[in-house]
């Protein structure tokens, strides 16, 4: 386990995305750079089937990494936790339920030293899962099929004859400005 000073923090969200596209930002750890909060720098060391190594480094103290064991079952759940004899033992467990179509509910249960939460900025936000939850609806939002309903207005196409404009089913060709 983690110890007697470790803290857990749960928090839970409802995305407008399947399942399967909140499974895959979440089990693509070579990304959680560009969209977690407090994380600088993320790669995949090595990946299986339903497992993987990942690093990740923290804005709170650059140059030391993470070693991640990464655990995840496709479209239910993902479980990322430091390995065996890292002196800070860090879990990120997601879990991942269907709700309506095109939505479903992702919960978050972060488990950690218990001064990551009292530590202003970096480690602090590895603490909040509320706010990485956040992050990860602005993440999703990235790969939502369903765009919003209303009426298109202005349409840019890359042509034959260059870039085209359809403004009210008027077409323009568009020239740059001199």
């Amino acid at each position: 386990m983690l110890g007697r000073i470790a803290m857990r923090r749960r928090a839970s969200i409802s995305l407008p995305c399947e399942p399967v596209v909140a499974y895959d930002v979440l089990s693509d750890y070579g990304t959680y750079a560009d969209w977690m909060p407090g994380v600088a720098t993320s790669s995949v060391l090595a990946r299986e089937t339903n497992f993987a190594i990942a690093e990740i480094e923290y804005h709170a103290r650059p140059a030391h990494k993470f070693t991640l064991e990464c655990i995840h079952a496709p479209t239910q759940m993902v479980l990322a936790r430091s390995l065996s004899g890292h002196a800070f033992k860090l879990k990120m467990e997601w879990k991942i339920t269907a709700a309506a179509p095109g939505e479903c509910n992702v919960t978050l249960t972060v488990v950690g030293p218990i001064f990551f939460s009292a530590m202003i900025g970096g480690y602090a936000k590895i603490m909040s899962p509320a706010a990485t939850l956040r992050a990860l609806r602005a993440q999703v939002s990235t790969f939502a099929t369903v765009l919003p309903t209303g009426e298109v207005l202005i349409e840019i196409a890359e042509s034959e004859e260059g870039l085209v404009c359809t403004y009210k089913g008027k077409k323009y060709k568009m020239e740059p400005a001199s």
